[in-house]
């Protein structure tokens, strides 16, 4: 092997390294309080239910990238699933929030964005 392609193949595993710290740990939203809390969950849970090939093999993992808080006007509502895990259960947040959830190929590998406004409507409404 010449000197071109060992170089390249330190980059590479330099990029790649870099890519798992990024994914791992400087992607996800740290902890949060409250009604921050809720939303992240509310984004978190809501996020992978539709089924495919990868989330149902296990390659794909969603992670929360970002939530806000844009207005503190109005209300927003949401469903978050029971502890037993059995039920969704509702809950009313003041003010209105957006969230960000990644989905990830192999926990580290960014593959799609998934972006939320606001929370559940009744009758498409």
């Amino acid at each position: 092997m010449d000197k071109r392609s060992k170089s390249m193949i330190v980059v590479t595993v330099v990029l790649a390294c870099i890519l798992i710290v990024k994914s791992n740990i400087l992607d996800p939203v740290g902890p949060l309080e409250g009604e921050l809390e809720l939303y992240r969950q509310y984004t978190l849970q809501t996020a992978p239910l539709s089924s495919n090939i990868l989330k149902n093999t296990g390659l794909l993992t969603y992670r929360v990238v970002k939530v806000n808080k844009t207005s503190m006007e109005g209300s927003t509502e949401i469903l978050i699933r029971s502890e037993d895990e059995k039920e969704w259960v509702h809950q009313t947040l003041e003010g209105q929030y957006t969230g960000k959830v990644r989905s990830y190929l192999l926990n580290f590998i960014p593959v799609k964005d998934i972006n939320f406004k606001g929370g559940v409507t009744k009758d498409g409404k």
